[in-house]
């Protein structure tokens, strides 16, 4: 290699390590200024409300410093003539290396310009590079470190924020709570039950609208509870549309809670199947069923004696169980019911095959669960058969459309028959005229019953059957404008429930619905079960507890003087010490400590009469939690003991 060769090549060295180190430096430099950025935006962000979102671009435009600064420096040009005349700075090689590349640079040669580039040669033949440019951190260093330190230690300082803004990100979040519940309910509603009618259909899509515009965040409570109102407003203008009788709001749209879809003679067919099922035994009580199952309940709790069966205890256990056995298999044959499993649990048991037996009891048990549900089912079904008017008018007048549909269909094919005679049609003539008073509430359907009457009166039966068409048509339409009220009130409901959450700052799965229910506080009820974990106090105590006025498709509407005026059968004076007479004086009453003096109005014996045969009801057909069964057994034991 020549000597000029040997100059040039560390030159280019020294340039290389030269951009290095200005990059390095200026990235330094960068991070500083990033660093500072992140510190200003967390500042911000303690005293002021800015948006989360500002320190992803703090983020993006601080990191562009540092990358800014790396590139530059690796962009940077140096010129041969300016390393080395930075190298003789360095180096204090006065100007040894500058000169001979000023004199390699001419076409000139002499000796003298070769003596001054060997010596050249000779002096940046000792020079490393990676020593005289090393990469060190840089004095910012010290900087950034704090700077990083002062955004820790803000990291746990807390944000600045007025309750105002607090008040107003709270409603926020219970808004956009809202409008997802109603956009997920009202878009249910659609898929489950499709609206009939454009309005109905223009007023749900204004719901689910709604739903989608809280869910953008720009709304206040205000705006919000405003909105709602102006929904609502519709959706009752809407409702106030559909027929006005209250029946059919109660029962049409809801066959399993009024009148059965299903035609009457479907009914009866499906009565006949299920009776078939049932065997020969009819007019089983439910009180029956609940004596053979506590009967059985008692036999398998006695078998766990049977452990010891060669002890006079266990044989003695073992004769009792086998004499109960042959009584409940006598009384369940009396009674019609077919339960094989009771007799091989009589012949497991004689033969000794204690699993066996076990095994056949729960079995026996299962058969009785089964034969009550069907004669649960049988019972539920003749009462629904029953309730079904026996004409059309009866049928009008209960609100019973499905049934009154069928109805109409069967006169529309007695009048498409020949087989019709003239004492048929004068019935006919004369149900229809019985039936127009209660049809008029079903909008042109008294007018179209008018009409098959006066053509079958004239003998026109075609035009008879066309009326009774027409007013089928008419009793079909004010189904489905039922069946849309039915659903606009759901909607209603809906905004009802989320009106109270934006009025009350509440997440929408937290507000219920409005209605009776067994688990609400104490008011207004029909004698089921409420919380066990709530006491009355002297000041919540009312009189709330006459339900006779209450109408509910699950309940009877029964009040206090409604009940039945039996005493208790097992109620005797131990307890009870004194006559309690509801017209008399009362002396005294010993009741657990307590001693009450004076006149009582109290129906002690109908009251307590009425508790034991509800909680009776109620442990034998569970609906009382299983953890409260025993306490509430307990409890009624001693009322009878």
């Amino acid at each position: 290699m020549s000597q000029t060769q040997l100059i040039s090549s560390k030159l280019n060295s020294a340039s290389r390590r030269r951009k290095i180190q200005v990059g390095w430096k200026y990235m330094w430099a960068g991070l500083f200024i990033c660093v500072c950025i992140w510190l200003i935006s967390l500042v911000s962000h303690k005293l002021f409300p800015i948006p989360l979102v500002s320190f992803f671009w703090a983020a993006i435009i601080g990191l562009i410093f540092p990358l800014a600064g790396l590139i530059w420096g690796f962009a940077k040009n140096f010129s041969p003539l300016e390393t080395a005349r930075w190298l003789d700075k360095e180096k204090g090689l006065k100007e040894r290396l500058s000169t001979a590349i000023e004199l390699s640079e001419t076409n000139l040669s002499s000796p003298w310009d070769e003596l001054v580039i060997s010596d050249a040669a000779r002096a940046v033949d000792k020079i490393e590079t990676r020593s005289l440019l090393p990469l060190r951190l840089p004095g910012q260093c010290n900087w950034i470190l704090l700077v990083l330190i002062a955004c820790f230690v803000l990291g746990f300082v807390p944000e600045h924020r007025s309750k105002n803004y607090l008040d107003l990100q709270r409603d926020a979040m219970v808004i956009k709570d809202v409008g997802e519940n109603l956009e997920i309910l009202t878009n249910w509603q659609i898929k489950e039950s499709p609206p009939n009618f454009e309005a109905s259909t223009a007023v749900l899509d204004s719901v689910e609208a709604l739903g989608k515009e809280f869910q953008n965040g720009k709304l206040i409570r205000k705006d919000a509870l405003a909105k709602l109102s102006s929904i609502s407003e519709k959706l009752r203008s809407e409702i106030n549309n559909a027929p006005p009788v209250p029946s059919l709001r109660d029962k049409a749209s809801f066959p399993k809670d009024g009148v059965p879809a299903s035609s009457p003679s479907d009914m009866q067919k499906r009565l006949s199947e299920l009776e078939e099922s049932f065997g020969t035994s009819k007019n089983i009580s439910t009180e029956k069923f609940d004596a053979l199952k506590s009967t059985l309940e008692v036999i398998k709790n006695a078998a766990s004696d049977l452990s010891d069966a060669d002890t006079g205890k266990g044989n003695q256990s073992r004769l009792d169980i086998a004499e109960s056995l042959s009584k409940l298999s006598s009384s369940t044959k009396k009674l019609g019911l077919d339960i094989p499993n009771i007799e091989k649990a009589l012949n497991a048991l004689n033969s000794s095959d204690i699993d066996q037996f076990l095994s056949n009891i729960n079995y026996s048990a299962q058969d009785l669960d089964k034969l009550a549900e069907l004669s649960e089912a049988i019972e539920n079904l003749q009462m629904d058969i029953d309730s079904i008017g026996k004409d059309l008018a009866e049928q009008l007048e209960k609100g019973q459309i499905f049934a009154a549909l069928n109805r109409l269909e069967d006169m529309i094919n007695q009048l498409e028959s020949s087989q019709l005679t003239d004492l048929n049609l004068q019935e006919m003539i004369e149900e229809l005229q019985l039936s127009l008073s209660p049809a008029e509430n079903y909008g042109t359907c008294a007018q179209s019953l008018s009409n098959a009457k006066d053509s079958a009166k004239s003998g026109n039966k075609s035009a008879a059957a066309q009326s009774l068409a027409n007013a089928k048509e008419e009793l079909k339409n004010m189904l489905k404008q039922i069946a849309d009220s039915q659903n606009l009130m759901q909607a209603l409901q809906n905004l009802e429930r989320a009106q109270m959450a934006v009025g009350n700052c509440q997440a929408f799965s937290t507000t219920q619905r409005p209605g009776f229910s067994p688990y609400n506080n104490p008011g207004a009820g029909v004698g089921t079960w409420g919380k066990d974990d709530q006491q009355l106090s002297p000041d919540q105590i009312s009189d709330q507890w006459d339900n006779s006025g209450i109408q509910r498709p699950d309940a009877s509407p029964l009040g206090f003087s409604s009940r039945k005026n039996n005493s208790p059968n097992n109620l005797i004076p131990s307890r009870v010490k004194g006559q309690i007479n509801s017209l008399g004086q009362m002396p005294s009453i010993s009741l657990r400590g307590v001693s009450i003096k004076g006149d009582s109005k109290v129906q002690f014996q109908e009251a307590v009469s009425a508790a034991q045969s509800n909680a009776r009801r109620a442990l034998n057909q569970d609906k009382i939690p299983r953890a409260y069964r025993d306490s509430v057994r307990d409890y009624f034991d001693d009322l009878k003991n």
